[in-house]
């Protein structure tokens, strides 16, 4: 499977990352795709998760945001770390919320939006040390097939 890299279309989604990051040791990766073809995106979400390594950061709360623009269609794969602390009912009001905003907006700046409330969430439950960097155990791409 080749995924794609970031391009700078995705400049509002890239630059929401960076600075969700730069105060949480969270980490959020978003993965656009524009096949026509989607029988389950959250199934290919949890796959992207194992192949992007999500699972495998020191707090085990990696964020993955999945959008299939053709198909209208998304999923959120949270980590068990930053499940364990929100739980199921935030992850439904997030998809509420995603949903209605990538029907009245553009969709970089819906994705954009979800993402600074995700890193929002991971501030409040795992902020960063002062003084200390952010590990960045993932890149901050925007990845496309």
């Amino acid at each position: 499977m080749v995924l794609g890299k970031s391009s700078a279309k995705h400049s509002p989604i890239v630059r929401a990352i960076a600075l969700v990051e730069s105060v949480t040791t969270g980490e959020i990766r978003v993965h656009i795709s524009k096949h026509w073809i989607e029988k389950d995106p959250h199934r290919r979400a949890r796959r992207l998760f194992h192949i992007f390594g999500m699972e495998k950061t020191t707090h085990r709360n990696a964020v993955l945001l999945y959008i299939n623009l053709r198909r209208k269609k998304f999923a959120i794969v949270g980590d068990e770390g930053i499940h364990q602390k929100v739980g199921q009912k935030y992850w439904e009001e997030l998809a509420q919320a995603l949903a209605q905003d990538l029907r009245g907006t553009h969709s970089e700046n819906a994705i954009a939006l979800a993402v600074r409330t995700i890193g929002f969430t991971l501030q409040h439950y795992f902020p960063l040390a002062k003084g200390k960097p952010h590990p960045n155990e993932l890149p901050n791409e925007v990845t496309e097939d």
